[in-house]
């Protein structure tokens, strides 16, 4: 069971004597039936698992006669069936809650096995359910022009995109552009300015993985004349998952990861080559402000026995030296640990509103704070006794302050943590938050929002006021991990995706309204304006839908000017109306 989805796994029989396995899905909401996901007759599954996110099934496919066990997935919206790797024995138990960490015990083993899986999940080589239907959901929306009168939207399926006019109630039900077969699967795409950036012609090295060779051909494709405006051969730019690019400013700058993941790389479109190198500064030590007896309670590699003050009285001399020496090994080899830590790969980076500062985290104790613009290492963010991720973070649109989740090992709490990223330091921190799955913050940092998984309830924290307070929501509301939180109106209301769509006012502390929808949210995008709206593509049709908050203060009928029309769509026999 998903947030979205029942699940039952079915086994049929299948051509010359085989059999095949089928997963049938079920709403949660009126638990009527909604499709199928097919697999293959290979699939022999012992146990099944669903991230946390549930986007993917996880399945452990062990062979008793061959001694192997095989590890497949489900994507449950774009129905890609995918056996990914093997394991050399039996395994008899496993999880999945986080594709970075799938877990595994195999039978005779002492020690657990642990797969990334995100290293392979987007290898379309690795597909086995080809004859499975077109999908013709939405992968993306990005609003375009300077008013964001249009939205591209990327889909699911590979090489279309529809451009929508969100302001012609003649166009609402229907886009006003489609292109089909721009790029194929392993190409990535990013939209900007009504211009298509694909990168396509990966080079040919046998001695890599396909899918880790660079990008060597750019295509830049204009969606208001039709054509390909320019083809850059050549290049050479890493290769990511889609979601590791952006493009900067005027559309002449990419940003993205360096080919070990190590460092921050920024490409010139215009010429393909390498413009900056965004590195951490390995200068000045990060354990430099903290005393090293201070590391020694939560990297202690094996449990000591605890010595009461009556035994060290009556410690001989040698045994005391022997002592001495295990906590000053215990210490230099914290302090080793801590220092490999700012070698470790890029997990993941935020970058703030105005593309001037991005954050890094590495599976560590530190997170990096860099400036896009001077391309330096500004701050190293560092916690001794917490793992630091940005997995449930959110960034001010200056990047002035960052709110993040961590977890203090030490004394076993949760709590929520707002850096100052001017100065590298802890402005406010909120203790005892457990289960935060969706967090927002204000551009002025003097509110964060958030909402806790299992429970119906919005929590708003004023830092620096120390205040703190829950809103109750409505009857069926259920926050988890895939739900998307914003604010709008200067942080007086919040926008919460979760099954629903509900608006909520934080001032009075109360939901203004909820909108029940009969089908599966696969993207948001909010757009704020003279009238805030919010765009949703679904994962199973090309449809976007537009949602405009309404206020008292804003007349909802604004006249549109023909002369903004860029796709032909403008009409000299008709006067219309902004209204969706």
């Amino acid at each position: 069971m998903t947030e979205d989805y029942l699940l039952l796994f079915c086994r049929f029989p299948y051509k010359r004597g085989s059999e095949i396995i089928q997963i049938k899905l079920f709403s949660t909401v009126s638990f009527l039936y909604l499709r199928s996901i097919l697999g293959c007759s290979q699939d022999c599954i012992s146990q099944v698992t669903v991230n946390r996110a549930g986007t993917h099934v996880v399945a452990f496919c062990p062979f008793p006669r061959t001694g192997i066990t095989e590890l497949v997935t489900w994507n449950l919206e774009t129905e890609d069936h995918k056996h990914i790797t093997r394991c050399p024995t039996v395994l008899t138990k496993g999880l999945c809650f986080d594709l970075h960490f799938c877990l595994g015990v195999c039978s005779g083993e002492k020690y657990l096995r642990l797969w990334d899986l995100t290293s392979r999940i987007s290898d379309r080589a690795l597909s086995y359910n080809i004859y499975k239907l077109r999908s013709e959901g939405t992968e993306e929306v990005i609003p375009m022009g300077k008013t964001q009168r249009y939205a591209v939207c990327r889909s699911i399926r590979a090489g279309t995109v529809y451009v929508w006019n969100l302001t012609r109630r003649r166009f609402a039900c229907r886009p006003v552009r489609v292109e089909h077969g721009l790029y194929s699967s392993t190409d990535v795409v990013l939209a900007h300015d009504f211009k298509l950036y694909i990168f396509t012609d990966r080079s040919r090295n046998s001695s890599i993985d396909a899918a880790s060779c660079p990008f060597q051909t750019l295509l830049v494709y204009d969606l208001i004349k039709r054509s390909y405006v320019r083809r850059q051969t050549g290049i050479t730019v890493n290769s990511c998952p889609q979601h590791k690019y952006c493009v900067l400013g005027n559309g002449r700058t990419l940003l993205g990861l360096s080919e070990t993941r190590d460092h921050l790389i920024l490409w010139d479109l215009d010429s393909g080559t390498i413009k900056h190198e965004i590195k951490p500064s390995h200068r000045e030590s990060l354990l430099c402000s903290c005393p090293v007896q201070d590391l020694q309670p939560n990297v202690t590699p094996r449990r000591e026995k605890t010595l009461m003050p009556w035994d060290i009285r009556t410690e001989s001399q040698s045994a005391k030296k022997r002592r001495l020496e295990r906590e000053a090994q215990r210490e230099r080899e914290a302090k080793r640990r801590l220092e490999r830590e700012k070698y470790n790969l890029i997990d993941q980076y935020l970058l703030s509103g105005d593309e001037q500062v991005v954050v890094c985290s590495y599976f560590a104790h530190h997170l990096n704070v860099f400036s896009v613009v001077s391309q330096e290492h500004l701050h190293s963010l560092g916690e001794k006794t917490s793992l630091l991720s940005l997995h449930t973070a959110a960034i001010t649109y200056t990047g002035s302050h960052l709110v993040l989740t961590s977890y203090n090992h030490e004394h076993r709490t949760p709590h929520i943590t707002l850096w100052d990223l001017h100065t590298g330091a802890v402005r406010k921190r909120l203790g005892n938050e457990a289960g935060v799955c969706c967090v927002a913050i204000t551009d002025n940092a003097e509110r964060v929002v958030f909402g806790v998984r299992g429970s119906n309830k919005l929590k708003v924290w004023h830092p620096f006021k120390r205040n703190y307070r829950s809103i109750c929501g409505y009857g069926n509301l259920m926050i988890e991990y895939s739900s998307k939180l914003h604010l709008t109106e200067g942080g007086t209301r919040a926008i919460l995706l979760s099954g629903q769509l509900s608006l909520w006012d934080l001032e009075a502390g109360s939901v203004l309204s909820v909108l029940s929808l009969d089908a599966h949210v696969r993207c948001m995008k909010l757009l704020l304006g003279c009238q805030t709206s919010v765009l949703l593509g679904l994962s199973h049709s090309p449809a976007l839908i537009s949602v405009r908050l309404t206020s008292s203060t804003v007349s909802s009928e604004t006249q549109v000017s023909q002369h903004g029309d860029l796709f032909g769509e403008s009409s000299s026999s008709e006067e219309e109306e902004v209204n969706l």
